[in-house]
């Protein structure tokens, strides 16, 4: 059994790139865990597709992780493909629960290390295809936060601020609060646009003021 030793995981149903992360997310240190080189093919199913390892393959490499100043071992699973790299955390019948992707040092020197192994034989099956992302975290998070406000304004039916993002907005006055809501709704189903940041920014700043 190859191991990789000292190695950050960033564990989500979402597999962000290393230039994603954020400063809120639970980076984990793994001390060791196993390390296994795949072909492209192999990589590629792993990476799109949802996964189960067969349960026979698996038994021999769970609670074979170990985490930095944590005593419990993890199932965790490295692979490479000489070109990118994939971990994995998986529960105890083989299904893949988090996926993390690697800080680009370290996959540079994971994907060095693999070319010494051989290509394993990894036993699994796939499901749905994962769901590609069209966008970055950035941007589903200011979109998010926007959806957020909008349910707020729509609830409390406040007409004022409701008013003034409006403006802010679409740079033009309206009266009709249904009207409103109706359009700001279907602009933020658009691509995302600096404009956005300026409305994410603003919805901020009208709370702080309230401190």
């Amino acid at each position: 059994m190859h191991y990789y030793y000292d190695i950050l995981a960033n564990f989500d149903t979402t597999c962000w790139e290393f230039y994603e992360w954020d400063e809120d997310d639970e980076i984990i240190a793994l001390k060791k865990v196993p390390f296994f080189r795949v072909s492209e093919k192999v990589f590629n199913d792993l990476f799109n597709y949802d996964i189960t390892f067969d349960l026979e393959w698996i038994q021999n490499y769970l609670g074979k992780t170990t985490i930095k100043n944590i005593h419990e071992k993890a199932n965790c699973l490295l692979f490479s493909s000489t070109k990118n790299c994939l971990l994995f955390e998986v529960d105890k019948k083989g299904h893949v629960r988090y996926r993390s992707k690697l800080l680009l040092e370290e996959e540079n020197n994971c994907n060095e290390v693999a070319f010494s192994l051989p290509i394993s034989n990894i036993s699994y099956t796939y499901g749905k295809k994962q769901k590609k992302r069209l966008s970055f975290r950035q941007e589903e998070k200011e979109k998010h936060l926007i959806e957020i406000e909008l349910k707020t304004l729509e609830e409390t039916k406040n007409k004022s601020k409701c008013s003034y993002l409006y403006y802010e907005w679409f740079n033009k006055l309206e009266s009709d609060f249904t009207k409103m809501m109706a359009e700001m709704k279907q602009e933020l189903k658009k691509e995302y646009t600096p404009k956005l940041h300026e409305i994410v920014l603003l919805i901020k700043l009208s709370y702080k003021e309230r401190l």
